[in-house]
């Protein structure tokens, strides 16, 4: 199923799995002081800064809660 900006509904039941390119471990956001927000390999360590749009250039999917 499509994620719709117009339809918020559909989007609630969803959630975006962003992965590392290298491993294909699935990302988490964390926010640094200083710094700003990053996504964080848990395993690896491996930290890539955030940006709009920026989960388009890594491999990424949407999931049910």
């Amino acid at each position: 199923m499509a994620v719709s900006k117009n339809n918020p509904a559909v989007r609630d039941n969803q959630r975006l799995v962003v992965r590392s390119p290298k491993t294909g471990e699935e990302l988490r956001m964390v926010k640094r002081v200083p710094g700003g927000m990053f996504y964080v390999a848990d395993k690896t360590g491996e930290a890539f800064p955030v940006r709009k749009g920026g989960y388009k250039d890594f491999p990424h999917e949407w999931v049910r809660k």
